[in-house]
Protein backbone atom coordinates (compact mmCIF):
# COMPACT_ATOMS: atom_id res chain seq x y z
CA UNK A 1 0.00 0.00 0.00
CA UNK A 2 1.58 3.70 -0.99
CA UNK A 3 2.59 5.48 1.81
CA UNK A 4 -0.41 8.50 0.94
CA UNK A 5 -3.19 5.87 1.34
CA UNK A 6 -1.80 4.01 4.37
CA UNK A 7 -1.88 7.86 5.59
CA UNK A 8 -5.22 8.45 4.25
CA UNK A 9 -6.34 6.03 6.41
CA UNK A 10 -4.47 6.06 8.95
CA UNK A 11 -6.33 10.03 9.53
CA UNK A 12 -9.69 8.21 8.87
CA UNK A 13 -9.39 5.47 11.72
CA UNK A 14 -8.13 8.52 13.73
CA UNK A 15 -11.33 10.28 12.76
CA UNK A 16 -13.67 7.46 13.68
CA UNK A 17 -12.05 7.08 17.33
CA UNK A 18 -11.97 10.54 18.34
CA UNK A 19 -15.59 10.69 16.92
CA UNK A 20 -16.52 7.37 19.44
CA UNK A 21 -14.83 8.65 22.42
CA UNK A 22 -16.74 12.20 21.68
CA UNK A 23 -19.71 10.11 22.11
CA UNK A 24 -18.93 7.80 24.94
CA UNK A 25 -17.97 11.73 26.63
CA UNK A 26 -21.54 12.91 26.05
CA UNK A 27 -23.43 9.54 26.78
CA UNK A 28 -21.69 9.50 30.03
CA UNK A 29 -22.70 13.26 31.12
CA UNK A 30 -25.89 12.51 29.76
CA UNK A 31 -26.24 9.52 32.11
CA UNK A 32 -25.20 11.79 34.78
CA UNK A 33 -28.08 13.84 34.00
CA UNK A 34 -30.97 11.46 34.25
CA UNK A 35 -33.50 11.35 37.18
CA UNK A 36 -32.10 14.59 38.44
CA UNK A 37 -35.15 16.93 37.76
CA UNK A 38 -36.09 15.95 41.32
CA UNK A 39 -39.51 14.83 40.85
CA UNK A 40 -40.13 11.37 39.67
CA UNK A 41 -42.35 8.48 40.37
CA UNK A 42 -41.87 5.03 39.51
CA UNK A 43 -42.39 4.90 35.70
CA UNK A 44 -39.87 7.76 35.27
CA UNK A 45 -37.38 5.67 37.91
CA UNK A 46 -37.54 2.80 35.69
CA UNK A 47 -37.44 4.79 32.44
CA UNK A 48 -34.43 6.34 33.40
CA UNK A 49 -33.04 3.31 34.98
CA UNK A 50 -33.55 1.78 31.15
CA UNK A 51 -31.96 4.49 29.62
CA UNK A 52 -28.95 4.07 31.51
CA UNK A 53 -28.56 0.22 30.91
CA UNK A 54 -29.40 1.49 26.62
CA UNK A 55 -26.22 4.40 27.44
CA UNK A 56 -23.96 1.49 29.03
CA UNK A 57 -24.63 -0.89 26.43
CA UNK A 58 -23.85 1.53 23.11
CA UNK A 59 -20.65 2.02 25.11
CA UNK A 60 -20.02 -1.52 25.28
CA UNK A 61 -20.27 -1.48 21.36
CA UNK A 62 -18.49 1.71 20.74
CA UNK A 63 -15.55 0.20 22.78
CA UNK A 64 -15.31 -2.95 21.01
CA UNK A 65 -15.11 -0.56 17.53
CA UNK A 66 -12.47 1.39 19.74
CA UNK A 67 -10.34 -1.55 20.23
CA UNK A 68 -10.85 -2.35 16.87
CA UNK A 69 -9.35 1.08 15.45
CA UNK A 70 -6.58 0.21 17.89
CA UNK A 71 -5.69 -2.61 16.18
CA UNK A 72 -6.29 -1.50 12.84
CA UNK A 73 -3.81 1.95 13.65
CA UNK A 74 -1.04 -0.86 14.91
CA UNK A 75 -1.17 -2.92 11.52
CA UNK A 76 -0.85 0.21 10.04
CA UNK A 77 2.35 1.24 12.14
CA UNK A 78 3.58 -1.91 11.85
CA UNK A 79 3.19 -2.50 8.04
CA UNK A 80 0.46 -5.38 8.38
CA UNK A 81 -2.70 -3.01 7.35
CA UNK A 82 -4.91 -4.20 4.35
CA UNK A 83 -3.26 -8.02 5.04
CA UNK A 84 -6.05 -10.37 5.44
CA UNK A 85 -5.26 -12.37 8.97
CA UNK A 86 -6.58 -15.74 7.63
CA UNK A 87 -5.66 -16.07 4.11
CA UNK A 88 -2.72 -13.54 4.68
CA UNK A 89 -3.64 -11.90 1.06
CA UNK A 90 -4.58 -8.31 0.43
CA UNK A 91 -7.60 -6.56 1.58
CA UNK A 92 -8.88 -4.79 -1.39
CA UNK A 93 -8.71 -0.56 -0.69
CA UNK A 94 -12.34 -0.54 -1.59
CA UNK A 95 -13.43 -2.66 1.07
CA UNK A 96 -11.74 -0.80 3.57
CA UNK A 97 -12.47 2.60 2.74
CA UNK A 98 -16.46 1.05 3.36
CA UNK A 99 -14.91 -0.82 6.19
CA UNK A 100 -11.70 0.18 7.44
CA UNK A 101 -11.58 -2.00 10.48
CA UNK A 102 -12.05 -4.86 8.12
CA UNK A 103 -9.48 -7.65 9.32
CA UNK A 104 -10.45 -10.67 6.50
CA UNK A 105 -10.47 -9.85 2.41
CA UNK A 106 -14.42 -10.52 1.58
CA UNK A 107 -13.88 -13.96 0.09
CA UNK A 108 -12.49 -15.04 3.69
CA UNK A 109 -15.19 -12.80 5.73
CA UNK A 110 -17.94 -14.77 3.52
CA UNK A 111 -16.54 -18.17 4.60
CA UNK A 112 -16.29 -17.46 8.72
CA UNK A 113 -20.13 -15.98 8.41
CA UNK A 114 -20.94 -18.56 6.47
CA UNK A 115 -19.24 -21.29 9.35
CA UNK A 116 -20.74 -18.90 12.25
CA UNK A 117 -16.78 -18.93 13.62
CA UNK A 118 -17.41 -14.99 14.06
Amino acid sequence: MQKAKREFFRKKLLKMRAAILDKAKKLKEDSYTLGTDGIQDMADAASNAYNADILMSLSDNDLNLLKEIDSALDKLASGTYSVCEECDEAITEKRLEANPVARYCINCQRMIEEKGIQ
